[in-house]
């Protein structure tokens, strides 16, 4: 059977994701194609003509539509995304596929749960809101998901988090933002918004604000916002300033003492809360084996709390956990209930485009961009990193969800605590965010301490007191990193190329962050690749086997 996953009928997030035979083959954001981050109010028309084109089918051959909402009231807005998405010219003439809904929660906890390579797995799907439920509590066995317990959205850690980010002077989709400052600060211990309950349950105190609608999450916010005020006083407001280097405004939020203790404290509330969940989670399922889902998944912080606290033996989270994720959950639930799932863990999370050497040429020769080929660009790359270079590297097919994972990374050596501050600059993210690092196994394990599931680069860990100083540039604060580990699974030049560094002398580590400059999606194609690169402060560009050099670099 073939289905087509799609997300984004709520006007963010738009993604189509292929399922084949039960296996996810290919998975996009319509963000990366059409440059907009979160692809505000966009259908996922290019995502959905790639993953046709890259399993060679046509519009005609899908045999399912899956999408992610269930709830009647959103009925009408699944029904147009798919219709209109049909009626554009590229998929005319053909044949309309079946249509299936699937719960907003329970197509997060397909996405984690079918790629985990877990039979059966405790299941903890957090999020906004989807279908009327923030939290999901289910227990999964051998491809089917049995819901245990659901708590609405005024139960949301998704908008309590968004609260805090408000309150902070963030906007949606800068959680991330917070996560980070949350290292620098002191939490207040005192402070629990949340009521939690001897059985597992938990409470707000804000469901008087009314039922689940639409426009229900706004006011929600700024009830978390007032309550944080409440407990730490007036908000910092956002100050604009015109730059003329850019000829656009800019946004100053403050990160001093009294914002740090504020993230800190929001942070810690989150990880009690969710700890919470999960040991209660685990004690009515009776399996230790844990998938963490929905947007919340993507806190770091959070789920190195999980990892680290004793109740699991095993922790999945899914690349894509926010709602882009959710067309391949859509998908993998219609799949699986008629019987077709994958039986082992996600092998890469590269289902994007890739591009070969010819065409990537093709591309730099039409754009008059010199080049050479190199015939080991891991080891070019490996000796330009020793010397100290900051590479854009673009190789293979792209990844799917917010981290880079070797496929579209801008990488730097860690060994000095400069690179950090040249990366950052280049990026133009604030000097207190930090980086991550690639490494390989038996790197982790030298300087490391529990990193736990690191392959996407979802899960924090402390580094070794003793190692902080050998590669500074990846240690937050706090001592802390968020580490992708390079196991076999992981892209085969990626891998080379960290052995290419070992054998140079330098650590099998290298600083890796995401392919985009502020403000922008990760580079999709080597014209998007091009022109970040040219747009920034990178020495040199490895696409594919050509290298491309700045002049002096």
């Amino acid at each position: 059977m073939i289905v087509l996953g799609l997300a984004g009928g709520l006007g963010h997030d738009a993604s189509a994701a292929l399922v084949v035979d039960g296996l996810l083959v290919a998975l996009a954001e319509e963000e990366r194609f059409v440059r907009t981050r979160h692809a505000p109010d966009q259908l996922p028309v290019e995502a959905t003509a790639y993953c046709l084109a890259e399993a060679g089918i046509s519009m005609s051959d899908v045999d399912v539509l899956a999408t992610s909402w269930l709830t009647a009231d959103l009925a009408d807005v699944q029904s147009d995304m798919q219709n209109d998405l049909l009626a554009h010219p590229y998929f005319a003439g053909s044949r309309r596929p079946r249509w299936e809904q699937v719960m907003h929660p329970v197509a997060h906890a397909c996405a984690a749960y079918h790629t985990s390579g877990f039979d059966e797995a405790t299941i903890i799907s957090t999020d906004g809101v989807g279908d009327g439920i923030a939290t999901l509590v289910g227990h999964a066995r051998d491809g089917v998901i049995e819901i245990k317990r659901s708590f609405p959205i005024s139960e949301s850690f998704g908008m309590f988090y968004l609260g805090v980010t408000t309150y902070l002077g963030f906007r949606f989709g800068q959680e991330g933002k917070v996560m980070g400052l949350a290292s620098y600060g002191e939490p207040d211990e005192g402070w629990m918004p949340f009521d939690l309950h001897d059985d597992g349950g938990y409470d707000s105190g804000l469901g008087s604000l009314g039922a689940d609608r639409p426009n229900y999450g706004p006011p929600l916010v700024r009830a978390w916002a007032a309550r944080v005020e409440e407990r730490f006083g007036p908000r910092r407001p956002r100050r604009y300033t015109y730059e003329r280097r850019t000829a656009r405004l800019g946004v100053d939020v403050d990160t001093d003492q009294h914002q740090q203790h504020v993230a800190a404290s929001g942070q810690r509330v989150l990880e009690r809360a969710l700890l919470h969940v999960v040991e209660n989670a685990v004690r009515e399922t009776g399996c230790r084996d844990v998938v963490v889902a929905g947007g919340v998944g993507l806190n770091c912080t959070a789920n190195g709390a999980i990892w680290r606290s004793g109740l699991v033996d095993r922790l999945a989270v899914f690349p894509a956990s926010g709602d882009a994720g959710t067309s391949a959950g859509a998908a993998l639930a219609v799949a699986a209930a008629a019987g077709e799932r994958p039986r082992g863990a996600l092998p890469t999370a590269g289902l994007g485009p890739g591009f070969g050497d010819d065409e990537i040429r093709g591309v730099l020769r039409a754009y008059g961009v010199p080049f050479t080929s190199e015939d080991d660009i891991a080891g070019t790359v490996a000796d330009l990193l020793v010397e100290g270079r900051m590479v854009g590297w673009f190789q293979g097919r792209a990844e799917f969800g917010p981290r880079a994972l070797g496929q579209r990374s801008i990488l730097a050596s860690p060994l000095d605590r400069s690179m950090h501050h040249r990366v950052n600059a280049m990026k133009n993210r604030e000097q207190w965010r930090p980086l991550a690092p690639s490494l390989t196994p038996a790197a982790a394990e030298k300087y490391l301490i529990e990193p736990g599931p690191s392959r996407w680069m979802l899960t924090a860990c402390q580094v070794r007191d003793e190692m902080r100083t050998e590669i500074p540039a990846v240690v937050h604060v706090d001592g802390s990193c968020r580490p992708q580990i390079v196991d076999d699974g992981a892209p085969s030049e990626y891998r080379r190329m960290l052995g290419r560094l070992a054998e140079r002398g330098h650590p099998a580590v290298v600083l890796n962050t995401s392919f985009n400059l502020a403000g922008e999606p990760i580079v999709h194609s080597p014209q998007d690749a091009l022109r970040s690169f040219f747009g920034s402060s990178m020495d040199v560009l490895a696409i594919g086997s050509a290298l491309v050099r700045k002049p002096g670099s």
